[in-house]
């Protein structure tokens, strides 16, 4: 049984030290002052501009916050559903412990291969476990012998099967482990009731099961595109 959350604030009683608006000069003084990326990293950055889905691409300030959860937690086993061209995946290999492995699937050839690229310079590609294909296959053959082994899980890849992504990377996390998930205010479309279309109510419904879902604790994080950061539950 779910446990009885507590209901939304009426319109009088709404916090007022809510969320600070980011408008483009406030977002480049964020930048300026917290970002230290990687000359890697922005030299990825700079050759992903280049393609037509480069807005793809995760944000230079989501990179390090992705890459400081990962220091904190020190995962041995990552997982990371949606590789592109590989700015998350090079974040959390530059980031993890020495004895880590960080398993990374990809369904286009063409952006693992520039991730791969990268991760090489960086000399890390020892530690990373790199599938070409479906995320969905892929995980279902780890439950068998890999269920709740994973310490740290990311996910940016398709919506159409994001409410799958989640429920079996819940169970190939350990209790006590961290997923996030990126794009959960999709382009701010979420609160949009205008916006009807078939990626934006999956995220929606991922957005509402996650915070029924008392198995896990929860912040969504008003960062990039939005960031659920998830924790799943030890007492389970």
């Amino acid at each position: 049984m779910l446990p009885n959350f507590p209901k939304p604030l009426p319109e009088d009683d709404k916090p007022v030290n809510r969320t600070i608006k980011v408008d483009d000069r406030l977002y480049q003084y964020l930048v300026d002052v917290s970002v230290r990326e990687d000359d890697l990293l922005r030299a990825l950055r700079r050759e992903t501009a280049q393609y037509h889905m480069a807005r793809m691409q995760l944000s230079p300030e989501v990179g390090q916050l992705l890459a400081l959860l990962v220091k904190l937690q020190a995962p041995k086993k990552l997982l990371e559903i949606g590789v592109f061209t590989g700015y998350s995946t090079l974040s959390m290999a530059m980031a993890m412990p020495k004895n880590a492995i960080l398993v990374a699937i990809e369904k286009k050839q063409m952006w693992l291969d520039i991730a791969t690229r990268y991760l090489e310079q960086a000399g890390v590609m020892d530690r990373v476990r790199a599938y070409c294909d479906k995320a969905l296959p892929v995980m279902a053959s780890f439950l068998e012998e890999e269920r709740e082994t994973f310490d740290f899980i990311f996910i940016d890849a398709d919506k159409q099967n994001l409410l799958a992504y989640y429920q079996l990377a819940k169970q190939l996390l350990r209790p006590g482990g961290c997923m996030l998930i990126d794009n959960t205010l999709w382009w701010g479309n979420v609160a949009d009731e205008a916006f009807t279309d078939k990626d934006t109510n999956i995220v929606r419904e991922l957005n509402k099961i996650i915070h029924t879902d008392g198995e896990v604790e929860l912040s969504l994080i008003p960062i990039g595109d939005g960031l659920t950061l998830v924790r799943k539950n030890t007492s389970l």
